[in-house]
């Protein structure tokens, strides 16, 4: 789906834990305020090499998506893609570069919300 037919509801949540789940589902407990999530929002996580700087090269951007509202903070992500074909992957273990490769940073969530194409036509 087109960037134009999506709204960023969140730009950068942070996962406290990964509360349970071993894909390509998790239930992901996050730090942040997450109250405008929806069920059915895509998750967007740009993946870097631990230790290598947050502005170093994105190894993969992994999809999911919000399959259940668990509890207040916490959410059900289903993995659904990434740009590197590297598959499944817990989403506590993707890194933001920050940090160091014995202590590593996780990457911070992007949530999205898909318009639909009959938002297009007000675009047009």
């Amino acid at each position: 789906m087109s960037s134009r037919n999506q709204l960023v509801v969140i730009a950068e949540a942070e996962i406290y834990a990964v509360v349970s789940g071993s894909g390509p589902s998790y239930n992901v407990q996050y730090s942040d305020s997450i109250t405008s999530v929806q069920v059915g929002d895509r998750v967007v996580v740009k993946k870097r090499a631990a230790g290598a700087g947050t502005g170093s090269t994105i190894l993969s951007t992994y999809h999911y998506r919000v399959t259940a509202i668990v509890s207040s903070g916490v959410l059900t992500l289903t993995y659904k893609s990434d740009t590197a074909g590297s598959g499944d992957d817990s989403p506590a273990d993707l890194y933001s570069g920050g940090g160091s490769s014995g202590s590593p940073e996780i990457a911070p969530h992007e949530f999205r919300r898909d318009l639909g194409a009959a938002f297009a036509f007000f675009l047009e």
